[in-house]
């Protein structure tokens, strides 16, 4: 609403909750009431948080700023039946709780979304827009039952008014000093305007998301290249997906023995602490032979220079008395290199970000560990951790070529993500988002449906329900196909 001054000459930001005072009124001139409502509907209609609230308005034009819930009236009767239509029954189910009290228990699985409606006088005839009387006015929208109203003139029996005082605005009946933000009515076209640009691809052709994902694919693996090329490393340790050894030529390594890849594996995720006794304990589930143990090293010393000769002097796995196995630090994990993308995209601008991320990511290629029968990950917790680091890249990245407006960039980034985690939250509301940006509903249903679909058929879930967050980003994308049902 504007800001209030606090001690020690400081100013902060009031808001007034329209639904639990039911009427505000702003007694001043016309035009200076018409610019604060104005404002006020301004505010709602681009705040997250009111995304599924109901906004119908009366008298101040056509635009909707973005909001998918905007209803426009030519008079405050049709705005206020407008508003009740939208709440429905919650009056009669309220039985004396607030809306706000039951949105908060989230009781019988509803939203209690609330209605708002701003209105102020039209330009040529007033009583053709405000054709309720007062009292009809404050019966229309009682303290707590889903509708707030705000009218840019005075209401006789008003509890709730903001109204000008000599040289300051007051809020009434708390009598708080207010600076009220208001809006022209060219200001808040150019608003609109704004968000037109900023959501143009919006009325573009819906994405093909085969040729997209095919473009974005040769895009991600030219930047994985470059950016390969740019790192300090001579073989790469493959984990996220099927797990092999390559070099920079992509060339794999052979192994004679599986267990001496595996040992090369685990080496790579056991830096820090990798010893021969740790090994033989996750490798083998009995006790085994020191000989057998010295030829899985050897054949994984062997193989791996085999693919590339190790600099003079050295060895990819070091020999050591000791319990040490080390691995030389050239030797790097895709992994590795997905989360030093993380840590440097935190803190880079939006496009040195994506182009980060983008070739990262570009090295998932399925599960973490993907066909094999390890069972070492799975007990020490690293599959989840490189779940984990997945798909944090993937919504990040999402997530900024959601901002962007790039949408076959959000259809790619999250595809990379669902390749390790099916039915991730997250990266499912990212792909319904998108989908929303281009107007395509059917997109959202068919991301609902296979989100189900991940539900069913995980033996885990033990028949779990659809995550709230989804079910209402269903109900707001869907909305205005729904209510035209």
């Amino acid at each position: 609403m504007g800001s209030t001054p606090l001690d020690a000459g400081r100013n902060g930001q009031l808001y007034l909750d329209l639904e639990a005072v039911g009427v505000l009124a702003v007694d001043a001139s016309p035009h200076t009431s018409a610019a604060i409502v104005r404002a006020v509907a301004a505010g709602i209609a681009v705040s997250p948080l009111a995304e599924s609230a109901h906004l119908i308005t009366c008298g101040l034009g056509t635009e909707h700023l973005g909001h998918s819930l905007v209803e426009h009236s030519d008079s405050l009767s049709g705005a206020l039946a407008a508003a009740t239509r939208a709440v429905g029954a919650t009056s009669a189910l309220t039985a004396g709780l607030s809306t706000f009290v039951l949105r908060s228990r989230q009781s019988g699985g509803e939203g209690w979304e609330p209605a708002v409606v701003a209105a102020i006088a039209g330009a040529e005839d007033e009583h053709a827009v405000f054709d309720v009387d007062d009292h009809q006015l404050l019966a229309a929208a009682p303290v707590g039952q889903g509708i707030g109203v705000i009218v840019g003139r005075h209401v006789a029996g008003a509890t709730w008014v903001l109204c000008q005082e000599r040289q300051r605005w007051v809020v009434q009946p708390l009598g708080l000093e207010v600076v009220p933000v208001g809006l022209l009515a060219d200001e808040l076209h150019d608003l609109q305007l704004l968000i037109d640009e900023a959501e143009v691809t919006v009325s573009e052709p819906v994405v093909d998301e085969l040729a997209a994902a095919e473009e974005l694919q040769d895009v991600s693996s030219s930047s994985s290249g470059e950016l390969l090329a740019a790192l300090d490393w001579s073989l790469m340790v493959r984990v996220l997906g099927p797990v092999e050894v390559i070099d920079h030529a992509h060339q794999p390594a052979s192994f004679e023995r599986s267990k001496a890849l595996e040992l090369v594996v685990w080496m790579s995720q056991h830096r820090e602490h990798s010893t021969r006794g740790g090994a033989r304990t996750a490798l083998w589930e009995t006790t085994v032979r020191d000989a057998t143990f010295a030829n899985v090293v050897s054949d994984a010393r062997r193989s791996l220079a085999r693919l590339l000769p190790p600099p003079d002097g050295e060895e990819w796995i070091g020999r050591t008395l000791t319990e040490e196995l080390p691995m030389h630090r050239a030797v790097v994990t895709d992994a590795d290199v997905l989360a030093d993308a993380v840590r440097r995209a935190a803190t880079a601008v939006t496009a040195d970000a994506i182009e980060i991320l983008q070739g990262a990511l570009g090295l998932v290629r399925d599960m973490p560990f993907a066909g094999t029968a390890y069972l070492w990950p799975d007990a020490e917790g690293t599959t989840s951790a490189l779940i984990l680091l997945v798909t944090a890249a993937a919504t990040h990245l999402a997530g900024l070529h959601l901002a962007a407006g790039n949408v076959a960039g959000v259809f790619w980034a999250t595809g990379q993500g669902l390749k390790v985690l099916p039915g991730h939250e997250e990266l499912i509301s990212l792909r319904m988002r998108a989908h929303g940006r281009q107007g395509d509903l059917a997109g959202v249903r068919h991301e609902w449906e296979a989100y189900e679909r991940v539900l069913d058929a995980d033996t885990w879930s033990d028949g779990a329900a659809p995550s709230p967050k989804l079910v209402a980003l269903r109900r707001q994308l869907l909305a205005p196909s729904l209510s035209g049902a």
